[in-house]
């Protein structure tokens, strides 16, 4: 049985709890609401959670800057595997939250600033990891490829469309961004009025929780693709040393990631998160005992949803059961509903 329980002290820890399902399942998150775009999806739903706790905490700083560790701690148990990048996208997420909520406190300025600066990183963290996999040739061989069509077709714009994606690219973002802020800073009434209104009756369960998604092989599929696209435009323009030359930078990028980065940065975080599950120990347990329950809720809310058959609109009365259920209501394993 799953019943209603106003408990708002423990919002805190079921925050985090929250965070730390949606940064260690994100896969079945995404399952359950169909939706693509991994990267937007998490660092929106990141900033909905930092704003809920600099909302209900009197001291947001201190408050945000644990709940980040505790996920980021969560992050490695879970998801050992996870990339670098990965961990410092939520380190960044929750020190710019509790700075920003620290100094302006929660209102439309604040939020909106944080969702559009949190979006803006994912969006560029994106684009600098190409760079440094691919080095500046990856982006020589995409304008030598616009140039070409640019004097095939004589049409001077042409070579300005790289910089036209870009910038759209981010602009998606910045807006989504400001949107999320605007969202997060009402979530909160929005989420308890939603919760009193839920019917029981309509939740259905999957044990099953949330599923891991593997996302190597779409990574593999995209860096084989850019290599062979900028590899190609190379050779067709007769620069076999630039090809040459970017095979060789991206080899030898991937191998030191693979081989000496991602290995030595696995230890220092294992190492930093044995000595902190040691001074975190019952809230770690705490926070661990809540996640089966919020895990089984992601069907739940998505059993509530189903009536929403626009994609954006189905998103996000997702997020507004899911949250209603994981902080308002208690599950209850021995019970039926």
């Amino acid at each position: 049985m799953i019943r209603f329980q106003n408990k708002p002290h423990l919002f805190s820890i079921k925050l985090t709890a929250i965070w730390a399902v949606s940064e260690s399942g994100l896969g079945g998150l995404l399952h359950a609401v169909k939706l693509p775009f991994s990267g937007l999806l998490l660092g929106s739903f990141a900033v909905l959670i930092v704003t809920y706790l600099a909302y209900i905490s009197p001291n947001k700083f201190n408050s945000i800057l644990k709940a980040t560790l505790l996920v980021v701690l969560i992050k490695v148990t879970a998801s050992p595997h996870s990339p670098p990048m990965a961990y410092i996208a939520v380190l960044f997420q929750g020190l710019l939250g509790a700075c920003i909520y620290a100094t302006f406190g929660v209102n439309k300025v604040s939020t909106t600033m944080f969702g559009a600066i949190a979006l803006l990183e994912s969006a560029f963290q994106k684009i600098l990891t190409l760079t440094i996999i691919f080095g500046i040739g990856l982006w020589e061989s995409i304008k030598e490829f616009f140039n070409g069509i640019q004097d095939k077709l004589n049409m001077d714009w042409i070579s300005d469309l790289p910089w036209v994606f870009l910038g759209l690219y981010a602009l998606i973002y910045l807006i989504i961004g400001i949107v999320i802020g605007l969202i997060a800073i009402r979530l909160p009434n929005r989420i308890y009025e939603n919760a009193k209104k839920i019917n029981i009756s309509e939740i259905k369960f999957n044990d099953n929780g949330l599923s891991k998604r593997k996302h190597k092989k779409r990574r593999i599929y995209l860096i084989g693709f850019l290599l062979l696209f900028s590899v190609l435009v190379f050779v067709f323009s007769g620069s076999l040393n630039s090809a040459l030359y970017i095979v060789l930078r991206t080899m030898g990028a991937i191998i030191f990631f693979l081989f000496i980065f991602n290995p030595i940065f696995k230890i220092l975080i294992q190492k930093w998160a044995k000595k902190k599950k040691e001074s975190q120990n019952e809230t770690l347990n705490n926070i661990i005992e809540l996640m089966p329950s919020i895990r089984r809720n992601v069907t739940a809310a998505n059993s509530l949803s189903l009536n929403e058959k626009n994609i954006w609109k189905r998103a996000k009365s997702f997020t507004i059961n899911w949250l209603s259920l994981s902080l308002y209501y208690d599950f209850d394993d021995n019970a039926q509903i």
